[in-house]
């Protein structure tokens, strides 16, 4: 039986019940087994017996809740052969269950195959579009700039102060388009979610040092443009420089400052205390790198403000402000 398992363990419940059978085969002396689950055979060794309906001059053995079935085709068989093919039914059935839990997996890795290459058409799809949106939109808006730029050399003839100062503002609105364009159809990945990072991060800190946590944001999510490590490396040394700090009350605000273009995070505690120039310069080397700015506030009470580069700031942001208030408290 070890050897059975060892074999199953190595080659897949398939194959445990494959080698199973063989082995009963030899133990009992019969001249066939089958196992059957409902009518479908799933393994046998030896002569083929009858399916369990059919089964008259072969012996049946019920193997677990009953929906298996053990067929075996040989004389009547003594107590001490009783006892063994019971041994041999309840390892047919521990080998089924795993055989069942394989036979889903195996369907779940097809449907999961399946999900991604159809993800992948679509993201096939979805690129062709936004390089052609791109493209679309930019011949439009250098079409306009290039007219723009005639006009303020004087090709068209000279201008008055009112159109000047007209097509100053037109030169300013073309350039925020194209800005808009890099930023909402450039190649590349999805955004980082700073309300996530931060959560991550300073989640497990609340459940580990008893502290409660405060996360205060008006929107649902924050999205940061910046490398996605270089973000996840800030979340987490603010956590610990919080942690440092012992204190019982955590709070984090993050609010939109459309006007700049930035997101404002304010991390404050309970408590004061004054951070090591190290440490300091370490935050303020992975806010620059991000494009943002740090300040810190040592008096009591201890506050940190960190300005981030923003993405986009949605409409429903500006129109239906939401604000969530959570308190994670570890017990």
């Amino acid at each position: 039986m070890a050897a059975v398992a060892e074999h199953a363990l190595r080659n897949g419940a398939r194959a445990g019940l494959e080698a199973l059978l063989k082995e009963a085969l030899k133990l009992t002396g019969a001249a066939g087994i089958a196992l059957h689950e409902g009518r479908v055979r799933i393994a046998e060794a030896g002569l083929r017996p009858p399916p369990p309906s059919k089964s008259r001059a072969s012996q049946v053995y019920p193997v677990g809740d009953g929906r298996a079935t053990l067929v075996i085709l040989s004389e009547r068989t003594g107590a001490e052969q009783q006892e063994l093919l019971a041994r041999i039914a309840r390892m047919a059935n521990t080998l089924l269950v795993a055989r069942r839990r394989e036979v889903s997996q195996q369907a779940r890795q097809v449907q999961l195959v399946r999900q991604r290459q159809r993800l992948e058409r679509e993201l096939n799809y979805r690129e062709c579009a936004r390089s052609r949106a791109s493209h679309d939109l930019r011949t439009p808006l250098l079409v306009i700039k290039g007219y723009l730029e005639m006009m303020r050399k004087g090709m068209t003839g000279p201008l008055t102060p009112t159109m000047e100062r007209y097509v100053e503002r037109m030169t300013r609105s073309a350039q925020d388009m194209n800005e808009l364009i890099v930023q909402q159809l450039s190649r590349g990945g999805a955004p980082e979610d700073l309300l996530c990072l931060l959560t991550d991060a300073f989640e497990p800190l609340a459940r580990s040092q008893h502290v409660t946590l405060n996360v205060k944001c008006e929107v649902q999510s924050v999205p940061v443009r910046g490398p996605g490590p270089v973000l996840a490396q800030l979340a987490r040394m603010l956590a610990r420089d919080v942690s440092a700090t012992r204190a019982h009350e955590v709070n984090l605000s993050i609010d939109a400052h459309e006007k700049v273009g930035m997101w404002r995070l304010r991390v404050s505690t309970d408590k004061h205390r004054t951070l090591p120039a190290r440490k300091v310069a370490r935050l303020e080397h992975l806010v620059l790198r991000l494009g943002g700015t740090l300040s810190i506030q040592d008096e009591s009470p201890f506050e940190l403000r960190v300005h981030l580069p923003a993405v986009s700031f949605a409409p429903s942001h500006r129109s239906q402000p939401r604000v969530q208030a959570t308190a994670v408290e570890a017990i």
